[in-house]
């Protein structure tokens, strides 16, 4: 590590992390700070282990594509946050070569085409929920009575999911992505969900059927893949998916009601809705912990600092999106910025691949909050809204709302 202040304290040399005083959208202040003092520096997990913690755009990319600092040893450590990390052997749990083989089953199912043939139902889904929101009256909450079952609604018409199971299913991710839950509940809900995904799969593969489920079993079976990818690939759709979709739509919704003529503006000039999309994700700081840890497999230099071979190190994105090196005046909000280059989706090998079905999700439900309610507005103080502090993503625990 670099030289330090003789007048810093030891608290403040290696900070606890995930930080905890964020409010809203916005990260934490400290990472302000850090970008320009100290880019790179270690911090204490919950765990009481420690890692290197990288603020600056340009050097979360480049963690995010050195394939030196790896996901597969990450999730073979579980002192980094408990729980967080994805079982071995799934695909956000692996390297290169074998994260490439089992991408590509993904990359031959999960379409462009799947995509674009899915957003008429998903604007017929959005449709329908902000107008049930509209004819029950105001007050109304946006997070129980739109964001979550949009999401959720969504990647189970993607997946084959039958509408009954998605209570379940919202539970189930949730629980999963949870930071107050001991590990022994985290991995009983993951064999739960599990098992039933086992079922699911083993239905399609008897009765196909035009769902990503089937498309994956086929071609799981044709690449000669192991069996045991199917599952893990359908619970990685959906624990990735489903929370940080939600948190999104309930944000992008809290953005349009809190920054003056937003709304007006997307409302007359609707072709902006793509840009605005782009900026409301690099905006808003989905990830309450910076992102999934990677383990140096060899030293790897970032910045000013060495981070040696086993060290853990964690890119933070709600950072790097907030840089004032790449993004001019980071902390506004501009639908019209288009924001080349943000790495709310990731970056390199496992960038997310769900990023089109995401932007085609927060575009159509801009459209359909827009047309459906067009007076919305929040229906307490924004002082008085209560964020999730207990999840791995942070989204709104209600919205509430009147118009």
């Amino acid at each position: 590590m670099t030289d330090t202040d003789p007048t810093t304290t030891a608290a403040e040399e290696c900070p606890a992390f995930p930080f905890r005083d964020w409010e809203g959208v916005d990260p934490a202040p400290a990472y302000a700070r850090l970008r320009a003092e100290r880019p790179v520096l270690q911090v204490r997990l919950p765990s009481g282990g420690r890692a290197w913690l990288v603020t600056r755009h340009a050097d979360a990319r480049r963690v995010f594509a050195d394939q030196r600092l790896s996901r597969a040893a990450s999730c073979a450590n579980k002192d980094d946050f408990q729980g967080i990390n994805p079982p071995a052997g799934s695909l956000f749990a692996l390297d290169p070569p074998e994260h490439t083989a089992v991408r590509a089953l993904v990359n031959k199912t999960f379409t462009v085409r799947r995509v674009e043939d899915l957003k008429p139902w998903i604007a017929q889904r959005a449709e329908r929920l902000a107008t049930r929101l509209a004819r029950q009256g105001p007050p109304a909450d946006l997070v129980s009575g739109y964001a979550q079952p949009l999401s959720m609604s969504v990647l189970c018409r993607l997946l084959g999911v039958p509408e009954a199971d998605h209570g379940r299913f919202i539970e189930w991710s949730h629980a999963l992505l949870s930071t107050a839950d001991a590990g022994e509940e985290i991995e009983a809900t993951r064999q739960r969900l599990g098992q039933y995904v086992a079922r699911l799969i083993e239905a399609r593969r008897a009765v196909p059927a035009d769902d990503l489920v089937s498309a994956l079993v086929q071609a799981v079976d044709r690449e000669d893949a192991a069996p045991h990818q199917a599952i893990l690939l359908v619970m990685a759709i959906l624990v990735a998916g489903h929370d940080a979709m939600a948190n999104q739509l309930a944000d992008t919704a809290y953005l349009m009601m809190t920054h003056p003529g937003m709304a007006d503006r997307l409302r007359d000039e609707p072709e902006l809705i793509p840009a605005a999309v782009e900026e409301i994700v690099r905006y808003t700081s989905l990830i309450a912990v910076g992102g999934f840890p990677r383990v140096a497999l060899e030293d790897v230099p970032i910045g000013d600092v060495v981070i040696k071979a086993g060290d853990t190190v964690i890119a933070a994105i709600d950072s790097a999106n907030r840089d004032e090196e790449v993004f001019p005046d980071p902390d506004e909000l501009r639908v019209d910025r288009r924001p080349r280059g943000h790495l709310a989706f990731g970056h390199g090998t496992h960038r997310c691949l769900g990023a089109q079905l995401a932007r085609a999700e927060l575009g159509i439900t801009i459209s359909a909050l827009l047309d459906t309610l067009p007076g919305m507005r929040l229906a307490v103080p924004p002082a008085d809204l209560e964020w999730d502090r207990a999840s791995f993503g942070r989204g709104l625990l209600s919205l509430p709302i009147t118009w």
